[in-house]
């Protein structure tokens, strides 16, 4: 008995013969490097085939199709390579100038709007005259220009909405500044003149504040400051004499830095513990059986402050601060057995300056 035909044998045959080159082929006109099929311009002056021909090919590869651009005259366009892009249906157009021991490079990108120029010194690097070189090269420059304008594209696109948890743990992260994304400094000097008093006689007294700060965390800086006496203040008895008053007053204060709800505006409050040395300089007169006294007088000093902070830029703010506290013991200047002034109980100050962070 004859076998019968099977007509559907044959077919799948065939297709399985025919599928591996079918799976096999990439689309046509794809590369694994390809980027856009821009039409770009190639002109190489003096005419080089070898490098048009290599110029063409790098082109090839980035899935670029490219054209000869053809002008009567051998001088380079340059800049005004950018024009010939819309008559010929271009997207960007490459030019080639090989000239004396040097060859300048032109790249035209209708997409940017810009014309790129790189020049090649020949006589210090001879390799880059080759002409697989001087094709990667005059490619790059055209890749660099694409990829300022994908830059400039992703730039423009809105942010994606941050999640109330994320918003949360940025404000808790240190190394944050008012929540700008930029790493804060975190250490500071500032100097400030000082004009303050104290009811007691002993009138208004000076000091230059030198201090430094240092913040380990958003909310918090722990600062250092030392008030150097300046004038000082003279206290007369016409019985007995004068004397000149010098304080001198070393702090450690913890701070609170508090929110401005602005960028510009700093506020803080701090609690400040240290140390007042006073210098009483005794001047008896000369024509009574007296006798001069310069003492030395060491206590415990406290303060309460207030500052703000107005930053004229990241890292210089100006400073307007606000202090009020006690000395204690309080420094007295005795004239015979009588007080003839006292100071520190309470005390206030005001002091304007300048800090600057690093």
């Amino acid at each position: 008995m004859a076998a019968r035909r099977r007509p559907w044998l044959g077919v799948a045959v065939v297709t399985l013969l025919a599928a591996p080159p079918l799976l096999a082929a990439p689309p046509r006109g794809e590369t694994a490097d390809a980027v856009e099929r821009d039409l770009v311009l190639i002109r190489v002056l003096p005419e080089r085939p070898r490098i048009r021909a290599r110029l063409q090919a790098e082109l090839g590869l980035l899935g670029f199709a490219s054209e000869l651009l053809v002008i009567e005259g051998d001088q380079p366009l340059g800049p005004e390579l950018l024009d010939r892009l819309a008559s010929a249906g271009a997207q960007a157009a490459i030019e080639i100038a090989v000239g004396d021991g040097r060859v300048d490079l032109w790249v035209a990108d209708g997409r940017t709007g810009k014309t790129l120029n790189r020049r090649l010194d020949l006589v210090a690097q001879p390799q880059q005259g080759v002409p697989r070189a001087l094709a990667i090269s005059a490619v790059e420059l055209l890749r660099a220009s694409r990829l300022e304008l994908a830059e400039r594209e992703a730039s423009t696109e809105p942010d994606e909405p941050v999640s109330a948890a994320q918003a949360r743990e940025d404000e808790r992260a240190p190394g944050r500044f008012r929540g700008d994304g930029e790493a804060w400094a975190r250490g500071s000097l500032s100097l400030a003149p000082m004009l303050g008093g104290a009811p007691g006689g002993l009138g208004l007294t000076t000091h230059l504040e030198l201090a430094g700060r240092w913040r380990p965390l958003r909310r918090f800086a722990l600062r250092i400051p030392l008030w150097i006496p300046t004038l000082g203040n003279r206290v007369y008895e016409d019985a007995f004499g004068s004397a000149r008053v010098f304080i001198l007053m070393a702090f450690v204060e913890p701070q609170l830095l508090l929110p401005g709800g602005v960028d510009w505006l700093h506020p803080e409050l701090g609690l400040g513990l240290g140390a007042a040395a006073t210098f009483i300089v005794g001047e008896a007169r000369s024509d009574e059986p007296l006798f001069s006294q310069n003492p030395v007088l060491g206590g415990f000093a406290g303060y309460g402050h207030a500052g703000l902070g107005f930053a004229v830029s990241r890292r210089v703010w100006l400073r307007v601060d606000g202090y009020v506290g006690i000395v204690q013991p309080q420094p007295r200047v005795l004239f015979g057995e009588r007080v003839a002034a006292s100071w520190g109980l309470p005390w206030g100050t005001g002091s304007i300056g300048v800090e600057l962070w690093f």
